[in-house]
């Protein structure tokens, strides 16, 4: 604090303005740095519990502990987090576990008696059936999975032993300890979790986006990465697919690659997904390419495009064209860096019978497909050779959470430029869909799924420190390495897809791009 004494008799009016005016200004400015420092750094605490015996030598962002502004709800939502970490509570929400009929849908669809749509819409928002995005149900929480799913994920080895010996071990251990650098505003919830579903699909309709492209994966199949988890995928689609039907969203599949995938066995899911779930009302079919499901094959290029060709070729021993189990089949377009010497991903995509591509990372650092300046050079290709292009937009990128090796390859996400930036370039190829990278993949920090503030985090832990008050409860002892949307805020990047929706949706490119 800089006292200012003006002493001089003649001017000291003058001087006194001068002074006020100049504190005001320095003022301000401080001000304007204290409200940016959270989107610009973790919080970086140097409070521990108890138990903790190492020390941090990072520096430390002092936020406000609590006022009454955050006590109500960060209360509310600190009991809920409580509740879905015990094995044995019943979730307060009776809509958060999952009902029979949510689990046994008739290959007919489902419609909930007395539902009235035209209230589920009242919202006066509108969505596109052109613009995907890419949706993760692997989430499991205590009270209605048994345990912790992917929230706890593993801290991932390097390739290089030496690396991996200069990093932290283990897993991560929810609720507030969890596998991402960014903590969801519903909290580490479950993906089984009927109440958390129909906020995302509130949310899907606010950023426009009509169709959902689920993760998927056949029954009894995991994930590779998550080898003891209790997956999701297949259960989850019954609840995806009721609720969808509610609020005017329509669900695609995203098939990953699973153990012993091949083109005979993606034949087989086809065949399955179609029998079981292709009747429901929110089971998506592109009117514009002869009402067939949209498909997209993530690592496609694992399997050779010669194998491909036997059930995506019209010809080919075992093929799904012109079939009931027919569908729109993206591959992933990331190898092939040269992709004009006829080596490349082009050929591939169009030897194996695909019907086009997408790109999926949300970076350019990772291929060449999803580098956004070589988009319009994808949709020349693609177009020329009558295949369909869905360029990936993402809004950064930050894994070091689970992969703390890989500082790297993070993508800031620049206060929203970088959305912006790579939506623009997306709707400038005049694509046949946009697909976005992602709604909540939170691990990988690609997540458009709106964010807890770090004040109201912070919050939290307090909340949470008071509930136990001899010691912090195990996993909240520390908020270090979070980040959030300030200054933007918490609906940010779904407000932000909504613009970018609407330019595409109805620029130039709408009647030319079927």
């Amino acid at each position: 604090i800089v006292v200012v004494v003006v002493v001089v008799m003649r001017g000291a009016l003058i001087l006194q303005v001068m002074a006020l005016a100049a504190l005001t200004f320095i003022g301000a400015q401080l001000s304007l740095l204290y409200l940016q420092l959270p989107s610009l750094t973790p919080i970086l605490t140097t409070l521990k519990s108890s138990s903790a015996s190492s020390t941090s030598s990072s520096a430390s962002i002092v936020l406000p502990r609590g006022s009454d502004k955050h006590g109500a709800p960060i209360s509310k939502l600190a009991a809920k987090i409580r509740a879905n970490a015990a094995k044995d509570s019943v979730p307060s929400d009776s809509s958060s576990s999952v009902s029979e009929e949510d689990k046994h849908i008739s290959s007919k669809g489902h419609q909930e008696e007395g539902y009235d749509k035209e209230a589920a819409y009242a919202d006066g928002y509108s969505v596109s059936d052109r613009v995907h995005a890419f949706y993760y149900p692997w989430y499991g929480a205590p009270a209605i999975d048994g345990d912790w799913q992917h929230w706890n994920h593993e801290l991932m080895p390097h390739w290089n032993s030496a690396v991996t010996n200069r990093y932290p071990k283990g897993k991560h251990q929810p609720p507030l300890d969890i596998g991402a650098n960014y903590f969801p505003l519903l909290g580490p919830y479950s993906s089984l979790n009927a109440s958390v579903v129909e906020t995302h699909f509130k949310w899907f309709r606010r950023a426009g986006i009509g169709v959902c492209v689920v993760s998927w994966y056949p029954p009894d199949s995991a994930d590779p990465a998550q080898e003891a988890s209790i997956e999701h995928s297949d259960k989850v689609v019954p609840l995806l697919l009721t609720t969808a039907e509610k609020l005017g969203i329509k669900i695609a599949f995203h098939i990953e690659p699973y153990h012993g995938r091949s083109a005979t066995s993606v034949a087989r899911d086809l065949k399955y997904i179609s029998e079981k779930y292709g009747a429901s009302p929110s089971f998506y079919r592109s009117r514009h390419h002869g009402n067939r499901p949209v498909v997209y094959v993530y690592d496609s290029y694992h399997i050779g495009a010669g194998e491909w060709a036997t059930i995506l070729s019209p010809s080919g021993s075992n093929t799904i064209r012109g079939s009931e189990y027919d569908a729109v089949m993206l591959a992933l377009w990331v190898i092939g860096d040269q992709p004009t010497r006829g080596t490349g991903i082009e050929s591939f995509v169009r030897s194996s019978g695909f019907d086009g591509a997408y790109t999926y990372f949300a970076g350019s650092k990772f291929a060449w497909g999803s580098n956004p300046s070589n988009w319009k050079r994808i949709r020349q290709l693609t177009r020329k050779a009558g295949m369909l292009f869905s360029p990936s937009v993402g809004p950064g990128y930050i894994d070091t959470r689970v992969r703390p090796w890989n500082g790297a390859n993070t993508i800031s996400r620049s206060q929203g430029r970088h959305y912006d930036s790579v939506f623009k370039e997306a709707v400038g190829t005049c694509p046949d869909f946009i697909s976005i990278t992602s709604f909540n993949e939170w691990h990988e920090g690609t997540q458009i799924e709106p964010a807890m503030s770090l004040q109201d985090l912070e919050a939290l832990r307090l909340a949470e420190a008071r509930q136990d008050r001899t010691s912090l409860p195990k996993g909240w002892n520390s908020l270090e390495g979070y980040y959030d949307y300030l200054p933007e805020g918490t609906f940010a990047y779904l407000d932000k897809t909504r613009e970018w929706v609407a330019k595409f949706d109805n620029g130039r490119c709408h009647e030319s791009s079927n």
